[in-house]
């Protein structure tokens, strides 16, 4: 399709509506409009992606009775598929080239962007943000900060998008989220400390105490579990008992209570599975049951090692 074929952004309605983001899946709704309204807005945002170089087509797939709403595009090997319905329309980006293992390919693969090789989820991330600074433009706000996004290499997609300069500053982003540049209180709505983070009096209103008991202080070092393995970072408050652990740029949000103090993260679990010790029990009882005597030998001997770690 050529780019004379797709609508003019100057005929586009303007939107209302919400966005839906999660991993490469875009979303736009709006309930005061019908679906031809819905199909020009898609429409100029393809536009927008062919003018940055994606070739763009009808779906082939499709039955040509609904084909002017479903479309399909590609720039090198990355591709999208869109689609306009009702009230809303979708952009969804997916590839073929590599960890494909649905048989009718990528574009019906889960954890589409985790699949990516790393050179196109950089490329992938950079068209999902014009997707949305596009949308945002046509008037569509999104509807929550971090909805469904698991990936850090996705929340830069959100903060590009927004026109946010916070990026890799944790600091930032918590004077951005907690309006410390407001108008009604100069200076900020914190007293600072010489770190720039809120004081000891400030976070200190909270019950500011680590799994353990243990008073935190802003900067202390501490750790946590992070899809069960161990994290290290500084800890920084982020208000209402909740702390940011940072390391080289990563932020982890966590509860006071999941913070805690090691001597010896060499001593620690590997890997922490809650619930794993009695599902290893029952599974030894069903091997019991069934004589496989070999089978109980060996997840006997993981359920002590996992005894081992709790204890130490």
């Amino acid at each position: 399709m050529t780019l004379g074929e797709f609508t003019a952004p100057s005929a586009v309605p303007a939107a209302r509506g919400t966005i839906n983001f999660f991993e490469t899946h875009i979303g736009a709704w709006d309930k005061d409009v019908d679906t031809a309204a819905m199909t020009r807005r898609l429409r100029a945002v393809l536009g927008h992606l062919a003018r940055r170089g994606f070739r763009v087509e009808h779906d082939p797939d499709v039955k040509s009775c609904i084909a002017p709403s479903y479309y399909v595009g590609h720039k090198g090997a990355l591709e999208f598929a869109a689609r306009a319905m009702g009230k809303m329309f979708q952009i969804e980006f997916f590839q073929n080239v590599a960890n494909v293992d649905n048989r009718n390919g990528g574009r019906y693969c889960f954890r589409k962007f985790e699949r990516m090789p790393r050179s196109m989820q950089l490329g992938c991330a950079v068209e999902m943000s014009h997707v949305l600074r596009k949308l945002l433009s046509l008037g569509y706000v999104l509807e929550g900060q971090r909805q469904g996004i698991t990936s850090t290499d996705l929340l830069s997609v959100l903060r590009h998008a927004q026109g946010r300069t916070d990026e890799g500053d944790p600091l930032a982003a918590f004077d951005r989220r907690w309006n410390f540049e407001s108008d009604w209180q100069r200076g900020g709505r914190f007293e600072r400390d010489a770190s720039g983070w809120p004081s000891a009096e400030e976070y200190g209103c909270w019950p500011a105490q680590d799994r353990d008991g243990h008073p935190i202080v802003s900067g202390a070092t501490l750790y946590c579990r992070r899809n069960g393995r161990l994290f290290r970072g500084v800890a920084r408050p982020n208000m209402n008992d909740m702390w940011l652990l940072i390391s080289h740029g990563l932020c982890v949000y966590v509860q006071a209570r999941k913070l805690f103090r090691c001597e010896d993260p060499a001593a620690e679990p590997r890997r922490v599975v809650p619930g794993q010790q009695q599902r290893l029990q029952v599974e030894i009882e069903k091997a019991l049951q069934a004589k496989a005597y070999r089978r109980v030998e060996a997840l006997a001997r993981v359920l002590t090692r996992i005894q081992g770690d709790s204890d130490g």
